[in-house]
């Protein structure tokens, strides 16, 4: 049982590393922020899932239990990587909803911050300031758990809600686990009252969340599978003459939003798609019966509502935003 729990704990090391790789490939090669983003989060999650590991190492190797003093040291590194992968994941969801207020950037990572040391200022040691200090991390998630709810309850375009609801799977099961998550640590801290389980020779920390580390892998599955798909687009070099059914899938789904959030009219939309699968202004003209010339006003008045200086700036533009 301890070797399996040896193993686990670098399969999580080695899931979150591989999933901040895959996501930092693909923003490599589409420049699409979500990746990045994506990368940020679980390389900050590596060296959050590297705490737990020290803490067992260290009690392991010395025999004894931890210190108050390790505690409140090693408390404030996890208030760098619990809130570096979670302010990752609240940047993700401001950038997906287009929100550009600097106070919605700074202000959730500051009150995680200050709430956090806050307890471990004011709260006497115990179980019930571990167990409030490792809660403030669930509030954050339930923060932007919410607002991403709300933003999707207010939202008032079809494609745009559409586009939200795409992710509905991955909202419903990310509110399951984040609650079965704070269970688990009213359990460990409140009931069971002991930092450490032991279990014969075998030492289980209270601060382990199983169901936080299942809730990183299905959030890594998902990163990786549209990671996986990002990379499958020729970005640098789209096709010439149409495109993968894939690639055209993907056009449909975010052309809308693309074109609402650039306030392009419905003929200037159908002449988007057209240049996003490699037509030029002649075959563009052909397809949709109208005059070189009127085709070449409509490619200027995208490049200008989108503030692109190029069609191939444009594509770019497009599988950012997608």
């Amino acid at each position: 049982m301890e070797l399996a729990l040896f193993y686990y704990t670098l399969l999580m090391l080695l899931v979150s590393i591989f999933v901040a790789a895959v996501c930092l490939s693909s923003y490599l090669v589409s420049r699409k922020k979500t990746m990045l983003f994506l990368s940020v989060a679980f390389a900050f999650y590596f060296f959050d899932i590297s705490l737990v590991f020290q803490d067992e190492f260290i009690v392991r190797s010395s025999g004894d239990a931890l210190t108050s003093g390790y505690l409140v040291i090693r408390s404030l590194a996890s208030v760098l990587t619990g809130g570096g992968f979670v302010t990752a994941f609240w940047v993700l969801l401001c950038d997906y909803l287009n929100e550009t207020r600097r106070s919605m950037f700074v202000v959730p990572p500051a009150v995680f911050s200050v709430a956090s040391i806050a307890t471990l200022v004011f709260l006497p040691d115990g179980d019930l300031q571990r167990f409030w200090f490792w809660s403030i991390r669930q509030f954050y998630i339930y923060w932007i758990l919410l607002y991403a709810g709300y933003s999707f309850l207010r939202q008032k375009d079809e494609a745009e809600r559409a586009r939200m609801w795409r992710h509905r799977g991955l909202y419903a099961v990310a509110w399951l686990l984040g609650l079965i998550v704070l269970a688990e640590d009213a359990v460990s801290f409140l009931m069971m009252d002991l930092p450490l389980v032991n279990l014969g020779s075998i030492i289980f920390s209270a601060e382990r969340s199983y169901a936080e580390n299942l809730l990183m892998l299905v959030i890594g599955v998902a990163a990786v599978r549209n990671a996986v798909r990002m990379l499958s687009l020729r970005f640098e070099r789209p096709p010439a003459q149409g495109g993968s059914k894939q690639q055209e899938q993907q056009i449909i789904e975010n052309l809308n939003v693309f074109a609402m959030r650039h306030k392009l009219s419905q003929r200037e939309r159908e002449v988007l798609y057209l240049i996003l699968l490699g037509k030029d202004n002649q075959n563009i003209a052909s397809e949709m019966s109208l005059a070189l010339s009127t085709a070449k006003v409509h490619v200027h008045n995208i490049l200008k509502k989108t503030g692109d200086a190029s069609r191939q700036e444009l594509i770019q533009g497009f599988w950012k935003f997608s």
